[in-house]
């Protein structure tokens, strides 16, 4: 399993650098791996979204430990 805590440190200065906020990250023993962000002052977009997933897909090993990953605004 990949670890919660693993994920955060991944995301740390992505979501720093792009002004970001992570309001949560759920993990369960399968590696259903869900992010949620919120981007203060605007809307979070499509493109934020996709950008944020290939970000964490290309610092994950897929040949390591598969996982499935879903990127979403956290509604705020």
């Amino acid at each position: 399993m990949i670890e919660t805590s693993l994920i955060e440190q991944i995301l740390a200065p992505y979501i720093e650098q792009n002004s970001l906020e992570l309001v949560e990250v759920k993990n369960n023993k399968a590696n259903n791996i869900k992010i949620f962000f919120s981007a203060p002052g605007r809307p979070v977009t499509i493109d934020d979204c996709v950008a944020l997933s290939r970000f964490v897909e290309s610092q994950l090993d897929r040949d390591v430990e598969d996982f499935s990953l879903m990127v979403s605004s956290a509604g705020k």
